[in-house]
């Protein structure tokens, strides 16, 4: 159902509405094969401006938690630790450094694909006005689902909706997406260490030194920010 109607049933038939949990991550995908996006600050600003609770709350409305880290909660005893967080102030200080070291008066328009969905849009609209708050404009460009897939795959964008869906209860469902040339990844990112600790994660049998590296990893995915 749409975010309203959902909104609506709760109102009129709290009764008949149940949230279960879902073990997904909604994400945009950020192609650090294109300018602005080349630049880590500017990424790190996009990811910095948006404020998750205000979407889950008040656009979503189906109960769905802020994602703060990449993972989901209980991935097989997997104890996520805050990685990306709302700073509006960092954002606009990274924004900052980027136009004076480019020596640029205004950001280049930064352009957001996503496929036809209400709730895609509606999201879309509100990271647009947050991103615009830090003086980066989006061009909003959707599209239908056959299309959509091919400018991913073609990484043929600049920013992207996305989202997954845990195919095993680990934690390396969902970490294993970003190595080098992964066949999700489709953001031109590669990190050579990261890479090493998802390899090294699955030779180690002992469970807290495991999850202990995927911690790392996710540290390493939310500083250099190619998915938010």
């Amino acid at each position: 159902l749409p975010p309203k109607r959902i909104n609506e049933f709760r109102k009129k038939r709290s009764e008949e509405v149940v949230s279960l949990p879902y073990w997904g991550t909604y994400f945009y995908r950020l192609n650090v094969n294109k300018k602005p996006l080349d630049d880590v600050r500017i990424r790190r600003a996009l990811a910095l401006a948006i404020d998750r609770r205000f979407l889950v709350e008040k656009k979503l409305m189906a109960g769905q938690t802020p994602a703060y880290h990449f993972c989901p909660p209980n991935s097989h005893g997997f104890q996520e630790k805050a990685q990306f967080q709302h700073d509006v102030k960092m954002a606009k200080a990274l924004v900052a450094e980027y136009l004076n070291e480019k020596n640029l008066r205004e950001m280049p328009p930064v352009e957001l694909v996503y496929n036809v969905s209400v709730a895609h849009q509606d999201l879309a609209v509100s990271i647009h006005d947050m991103w615009r708050g830090i003086g980066i404009e989006t061009h909003l460009k959707v599209r239908e689902w056959r299309d959509f897939l091919g400018i991913i795959e073609k990484e043929d964008y600049q920013v992207s909706r996305a989202g997954w869906i845990g195919d095993y209860l680990d934690p390396n469902t969902f970490m294993d997406m970003w190595v080098t040339d992964g066949g999700h990844n489709n953001t031109g990112w590669s990190n050579a260490r990261y890479d090493q600790l998802i390899v090294l994660a699955g030779k180690t049998n002992e469970k807290i030194k495991r999850m202990e590296i995927f911690h790392s990893a996710e540290k390493i995915l939310a500083d250099e920010a190619p998915v938010i």
